[in-house]
């Protein structure tokens, strides 16, 4: 594993990190829309934040615990003075790996639904304690944290939290067809907005009509889905304004748009500034 000092640092080729955050670290990161390379797995110790995850606004306190996938978009809206987290992030190849993913999708889906999970004290605290024995091990002079090991900690963490995880879901009266087809659509969504923004598209992958789709996604989350599509579109480019050295023409290939002019109209539709102009701001 190598050795990272900070969240920023984070990237592809970190296997697992983990830390605590008593000086408001976690809350600056995500002052502004972020996607990790990795999971993360966020628990909250004291104090109680403000955070969106993926479009939907949620409440984190003691004893709450965070799961923000690879590619989701996290931001805390607001944060109390006394909030602090121990956490977890493990890279996107790890928990897309076969033998992770075999033995944890039969409980990811109900976390994509439900990423913010309130635990019992108790279980609360054997997951602090958890997460400490990652820390102690990742400080160490020589790391004993390998790829086998970091993949063994995710897979039981998920493992611990599945009694918690699925009856908040399967007792929510809420929870439908068309919760499924929504949050079947999210995944898409995260996976290909870059390059697909067609409601076809995506109508076409889960073997529906478009006007079905679309009346269930807006009946679902109140939202067309052209306005979710854009949200994932704008938090990216963002987060890459705000957080990156790509010049703005890189940012509007990344994001497959044909040029810089058409990214700019884009971009000012739904925020009232330009690129340059939101760069520049704070």
């Amino acid at each position: 594993m190598k050795e990272i000092p900070s969240l920023e640092t984070f990237s592809k080729d970190t296997t697992l990190l983990v830390g605590t955050d008593h000086t408001g670290d976690i809350q600056q990161y995500f002052k502004t829309a972020k996607q990790l390379p990795g999971c993360m797995i966020m628990l909250c110790t004291q104090g109680n934040c403000h955070l969106t995850i993926h479009l939907r606004e949620y409440n984190l306190k003691a004893n709450s615990v965070a799961v923000i996938f690879p590619e989701i978009i996290c931001k805390i809206e607001q944060a109390s003075d006394d909030c602090q987290f121990i956490y977890a992030v493990f890279s996107k190849e790890l928990v897309n790996h076969a033998d992770v993913f075999t033995h944890t999708i039969a409980y990811t889906p109900y976390i994509f639904e439900q990423p913010v999970i309130d635990l019992r004290p108790e279980v609360s605290e054997i997951l602090q304690d958890y997460l400490k024995v990652l820390i102690k091990a990742q400080n160490v002079t020589r790391t004993i944290i390998d790829w086998a090991q970091a993949s063994l900690s995710f897979t039981q963490i998920i493992l611990g939290l599945r009694k918690t995880i699925i009856p908040q879901v399967e007792t929510n009266s809420r929870y439908s067809r068309n919760h499924e087809i929504v949050r079947e659509l999210l995944r898409m969504a995260v996976q290909n907005y870059r390059n697909e923004r067609n409601v076809s598209f995506y109508a076409d992958k889960l073997h529906l009509s478009p006007q079905h789709l679309s009346t269930t996604v807006k009946k679902v989350t109140g939202k067309t889905l052209t306005e979710i599509i854009s949200t994932l579109v704008i938090h990216d480019a963002q987060a890459k304004l705000r957080s990156s050295e790509m010049t703005i023409q890189e940012i509007a290939y990344s994001l497959n748009f044909p040029d810089i002019s058409f990214f700019g109209k884009y971009f000012k539709r739904y925020t009232g500034m330009s690129p340059k102009q939101f760069r520049n701001s704070n």
